[in-house]
């Protein structure tokens, strides 16, 4: 039986990105963790904010079209799990956000995990996630972009 390994991070919608920033980290302890630094810049403009030993993600975006907030919760699993999951969501016929059914060339590689994202019928949104990068790009072909550094 398939089984989710723990909560990866948690989606939140925030309409003033630096000021959530500064809000989580004076009030939660919670700062930028560096290894998602990627993510900040378009097409993602995600930022991953994490407690000290990283055991807490909270995914920051920016919602600049509605005015309430949404989110999403993520799972990480295994490398082989991921696939598993990939496949189990696809015979029940769960969709993306876009309502696209999800199959293998749903996964989103972002360079050190890969991710599925879908919702549920109620349109609340969920990945499953995977650090098991280098195998995923193997077993699923991945075509893996390298982008290069950002200069400082």
């Amino acid at each position: 039986m398939l089984t989710l390994g723990k909560i990866d991070h948690i989606r939140i919608s925030v309409s003033d990105v630096p000021k959530a920033l500064a809000w989580y980290q004076r009030v939660l302890g919670l700062a930028p963790d560096p290894r998602y630094r990627n993510l900040q810049e378009a097409p993602h403009s995600v930022w991953m904010i994490a407690n000290p030993s990283s055991t807490v993600r909270l995914a920051l975006y920016q919602d600049r079209g509605s005015s309430g907030a949404s989110g999403s919760v993520a799972f990480v699993v295994s490398g082989q799990e991921f696939v598993d999951w990939i496949d189990r969501l696809a015979g029940e016929r769960v969709v993306s956000r876009d309502g696209q059914t999800i199959a293998r060339d749903s996964v989103k590689d972002h360079g050190f995990f890969c991710a599925i994202a879908f919702v549920d019928p109620f349109g609340n949104g969920f990945e499953i996630v995977s650090y098991d990068h280098t195998w995923l790009a193997g077993k699923l072909k991945l075509k893996i972009e390298r982008r290069p550094a950002k200069q400082v």
